[in-house]
């Protein structure tokens, strides 16, 4: 009523001010008659009011309408559009809160709300008199509408510009020097920026408030915002020591204080400074996060009665129910901490809070609150309180997120890998963008199951040894015992699955009764049992899809949708048939023929098959096992960053296998790792082992420069990375002796460097251009033997290594290569080179006339002795078979490709331009092309599948025509082979790796031209 009676009055005011302002005008017109044309003025209504004198009548209709028909609108939006941002977060309770109910990063605003409020500002500093008292303040909304945009510029400038036009000015006349504003003055030898604002008394306060002094404020903020820390502080500081800073905004001045120092994560800093800001705030919705905040710093530092006390401030304040809620929660987690508190005590208080009506939409918080409380103590319990809250039917996703991980964390904890991948997987699946947790989630989820497979493949290889390590009577009765385990285990587990199909068919008999409430989760309620089908009731429907977002998250309609990672199962028909990897040691294909075995059918001999009984095999056993805790501990840091347990694999590798190959490396890395954790007593063990094993290695020089250990500055790393790129470059354009002078630049300058592989590498490669063949082979294999871990130099250092040892090979074939141009009006010179290899051209039939008389004397020699035929060759035994002609059409056959050298650089290109030859000449016929590794040393590219045999010939025949011209002319014909096989034969290629006998069977059976 008294809003409606003061915005009446106020509109009376209005308008007789414009009737006053009207007859003004029409009097004028009426004395002036016709008036000759005024010239065109282009101020803006601004500048003109500013000229026109300010009295009383326009002072108070300026500021009326200032206020009311702009301020207020514009100030009311923004309002809205922050508060709309607020009831949209999704706070993290189980975290720090942010210290504002947003963050600047993920406001998300709308362009259009703020550009709104930009809009009606700056109309009103436009149109309005430039003397009004709410202008300052509508430049004040700008700058906020630019801060919340993230413009940080046009905010800053805003801001300044409000504190420079609206400084206090002096009463008197001009100042000498022309100016009329002061910036800033001494007062009582203190320097003062700030405006003094006159709000003593009762009337006092309901003056109108300078929004410079704000502005002050907000400038501060953007400073921070922008991470200008020194800024912010200084202007703090002298804003601190300003006399006429106004005490109204002292709670501000340390809230803004608070929050950079909370920014930068100097949370104990923050904790008077926020002390002092709530005692004074006088906004209740931002007092009371304050307050939660100030309470979770107290518990970061361990001052658990200080934390109750402002958790119960907050809960005084009946903040929004959510807060409410987690602050008893929180009261209760301080209660185990707090002087005198127990666990039973915190998990009866929130057993109680289960009970209460006003908390059944928070079960599932107070569940995981429990968990959160008994995990220290019980584990069991704590499992058993987070999956009571997944059954509890809620719509917060990020309850059921957190709940989720914390399962995982646990089973991690626990070293459970799989169970915790299997949770991280589901935390995965539902959890949103800004889950703070989503990079440790995803990573976990991604290589638990590695590290899983690792453990697992170390504690069956121990204990296959330990097995294979008793006497044969002991060994035989340990077998026999397990097999019977085994098999009663799947007995029992074929009971339980016949019992609970006995269970489904029996609950699917039971007649149909619409009163009985057989699905209580969603999909039926008793009121929708009216006998319509379900997808015809769109209730139900609406009910089901919304139990399965609650339990399932958002994800997918595909198929295998319950798989953390979907993939196609490949159609197996036309494929080989399963053959055992060639790599394959002999222990690991009994393991894999133990997995296939039915348990029935499983024995004491078969099992016996995978025990390392020989030394073969017991080396096998033990380089799987060393193998294992070498890529366990690479998981561990490279993956997780976990740093004890990477930590305690390497140490074990090298305590079992302390002649490991890599032992170096090894030892060097527990060096790093153990300084990393500050466990520096534990690491120079391992220092001493390569500087005095390894002296001459890269590790050992690492160490000696403090390279990983005291990392070089930025500045320091541009710097020897540009003097690299210095050297390289003359490298490059043949200046090699600057290349020298560059290496030695950097090794007076820095030592030894990050870079120092590459400079060693670089400088090698130089002796190769500048010294002798020999000098150049000494100089890379300096490098190889320097950098034996470093992959990539080693790399690099070895094929140059390769092509150094075949450079007369490499200079007759650069020597014999031809290429010529034919040259068109098209002009498309790439579209037509012909090359042709030296393999392509014909040696010349050169006729020996000595040979030639040599061979007709030794033909009448022979002609004069008897004529005997010599013996028939004994057949070969062959296990190959020859297709009978009548299954000759039907019987799948394969073409092969077969490499003469294992190169992998040949069998990629091979396998891209067969590939593409199909996709071009074959496309009706699917003619597939892989490769297939027979031995380490036979490499094959195989063409499938050929209904028969004629079809594989006709394919043989013209691939082999074809190839050394059309598809693979780069790879010389000697280097290859070309046989068809049909399937039968290649099974038993694959077992006997006999690939010479057959290529003898093949020349011996098959008519080729």
């Amino acid at each position: 009523m008294n809003c409606c009676k003061s915005l009446f009055l106020r509109a009376c005011i209005a308008g007789i001010l414009l009737t006053g302002t009207g007859l003004q005008v029409v009097n004028a017109q009426n004395q002036s008659g016709k008036s000759s044309p005024k010239p065109d003025d282009r101020r803006t209504p601004s500048e003109k009011l500013a000229a026109k004198k300010f009295d009383f009548r326009r002072k108070v209709y300026q500021n009326l309408v200032t206020r009311y028909n702009y301020y207020y609108n514009a100030k009311l939006k923004l309002e809205n559009t922050l508060k709309g941002i607020q009831q949209q977060q999704l706070e993290n309770y189980n975290k720090l809160l942010p210290f504002y109910p947003y963050t600047i990063e993920s406001l998300n605003l709308s362009e259009n709300e703020l550009d709104s409020v930009i809009q009606k500002g700056s109309l009103a500093v436009q149109l309005h008199d430039p003397r009004g008292k709410w202008i300052d303040d509508c430049y004040l909304l700008i700058g906020k509408a630019y801060f919340y945009k993230r413009d940080w510029e046009n905010a800053n400038s805003t801001f300044r510009y409000i504190n420079t036009v609206f400084a206090p000015k002096p009463k008197k006349k001009k100042r000498d020097d022309g100016y009329e504003t002061i910036v800033g003055k001494q007062q009582d030898d203190r320097m003062t920026i700030a405006s003094k604002e006159k709000r003593k008394g009762f009337f006092g306060r309901f003056k109108h408030k300078l929004a410079r002094n704000d502005a002050f404020m907000w400038q501060v903020k953007t400073y921070l915002e922008e991470g200008k820390y020194d800024e912010a502080q200084a202007l703090l500081n002298v804003l601190e020591a300003d006399p006429n800073f106004p005490t109204r905004l002292t709670p501000f001045m340390n809230e803004i204080k608070a929050y950079g120092l909370y920014k930068r994560e100097r949370y104990a800093e923050s904790i008077e400074p926020l002390r002092i800001a709530i005692e004074g705030s006088h906004d209740k919705q931002q007092k009371a996060r304050m307050s939660y905040i100030l309470g979770q710093l107290y518990m970061t530092q361990k001052r658990a009665d200080s934390a109750m006390a402002y958790f119960r401030d907050v809960i005084r304040l009946k903040p929004e129910p959510m807060m409410d809620f987690h602050a008893r929660l929180e009261i209760a987690r301080a209660n185990i901490a707090a002087s005198g508190g127990t666990v039973e005590e915190s998990i009866g208080a929130l057993q109680r809070m289960l009970r209460k009506e006003n908390f059944i939409p928070y079960r599932d918080v107070i569940y995981y609150n429990m968990g959160a409380i008994a995990s220290g103590s019980n584990a069991e319990a704590a499992i058993d309180f987070w999956q009571k809250g997944l059954k509890v039917e809620s719509t917060n996703l990020m309850q059921r997120t957190l709940t989720y991980k914390a399962i995982a964390d646990l089973q991690y904890r626990q070293r459970n890998f799989l169970e915790a991948r299997r949770w991280y997987d589901s935390t995965a699946s539902i959890m949103g963008e800004g889950f703070a947790d989503a990079d440790e989630v995803n990573a976990r989820k991604n290589v638990l199951g590695d590290i899983a497979a690792k453990i697992s493949l170390i504690h069956k290889e121990d204990s296959l040894q330990r097995i294979a390590a008793l006497s044969e009577t002991e060994r035989n009765a340990l077998l026999e015992k397990t097999v019977r385990d085994i098999q009663r285990q799947e007995r029992q587990k074929e009971q339980a699955e016949k019992n609970e199909e006995m269970r489904s068919n029996n609950a699917n008999n039971l007649p149909f009764n619409p009163n009985l409430n057989r699905y209580n989760n969603g999909i039926m309620s008793p009121q929708e049992g009216s006998g319509d089908w379900y997808f015809y009731n769109p209730a139900s429907k609406a009910s089901g899809f919304a139990e399965f977002r609650r339990r399932w998250g958002n994800r997918k309609p595909t198929d295998n949708w319950r798989r953390s990672q979907t993939g196609v199962v490949p159609d197996m028909a036309t494929q080989l048939p399963t053959a055992p990897d060639s790599s394959a040691t002999p222990g690991e294909l009994a393991s894999a023929v133990i997995e296939r075995t039915p348990a029935d059918s499983l024995t004491a001999d078969i099992l016996r098959t995978a025990l390392p009984l020989t030394p073969e095999l017991l080396a096998q056993s033990r380089e799987r096992q060393m193998d294992a805790w070498y890529e366990l501990g690479k998981l561990y840091h490279d993956q997780l960053d976990n740093y004890p347990d990477a930590i305690a694999s390497w140490d074990t590798l090298l305590m079992r296998y302390p002649q490991h190959p890599k032992r170096a490396e090894i030892a060097y890395s527990l060096y790093v790792w153990n300084n990393k954790i500050n466990r520096a007593d534990r690491g120079n063990p391992y220092k001493n082992i390569v500087l005095t094993e390894f002296p001459n290695t890269n590790f050992a020089g690492l160490i000696r420069s403090g390279g990983a250990i005291n990392d070089a500055s930025s500045e320091t790393k541009k710097a020897v990375a540009a003097l690299y790129g210095d050297a390289y470059t003359a490298f490059r354009e043949g200046r090699y002796e600057e290349v020298k002078a560059k290496k030695q630049l950097a090794d007076s300058l820095y030592g030894f460097s990050y870079l120092q592989p590459k400079f060693d590498l670089l400088m090698a490669m130089t002796t190769v251009k500048t010294g002798t063949d020999d000098e150049g082979k000494a100089a890379i294999q300096a490098v190889i033997n320097k950098y034996p871990s470093d992959d990539v130099i080693l790399g690099q250092a070895t094929d140059i290594m390769n092509v150094l040892s075949r450079k007369q090979e490499i200079v007759g074939y650069l020597s014999n290569l031809q290429t010529t141009v034919n040259r068109d009006s098209t002009g498309k010179i790439d579209e037509n080179i012909t090359i042709r290899y030296p393999w392509q051209t014909p040696k010349p039939n050169l006729v020996d006339s000595a040979a030639i008389q040599k061979a007709a004397a030794d033909s009448i020699a022979a002609a004069q002795l008897k004529n005997v035929p010599p013996p028939p060759p004994a057949k070969p035994v062959t296990p190959y078979k020859l297709t009978d002609e009548k299954s000759a059409t039907s019987t799948p056959h394969f073409v092969v490709m077969s490499f003469k050298r294992v190169d992998k650089t040949l069998l990629d290109e091979a396998l891209a331009q067969f590939a593409r030859y199909n996709a071009d000449k074959h496309a009706a016929d699917k003619i597939e092309a892989s490769s297939f590794v027979l031995t380490p040393t036979e490499l094959m590219l195989i063409f499938r599948l050929f209904p028969g045999e004629e079809q594989a010939f006709k394919y043989y025949d013209e691939v082999r025509k074809e190839a050394t011209t059309t598809i693979v002319p780069r790879i010389r014909p000697s280097e290859y082979s070309f046989f068809i096989i049909s399937r039968e034969n290649f099974i038993l290629l694959n077992s006997t790796k006999d690939i010479e006998g057959y290529l003898k069977f093949f020349k011996e059976s098959y008519y080729t031209e």
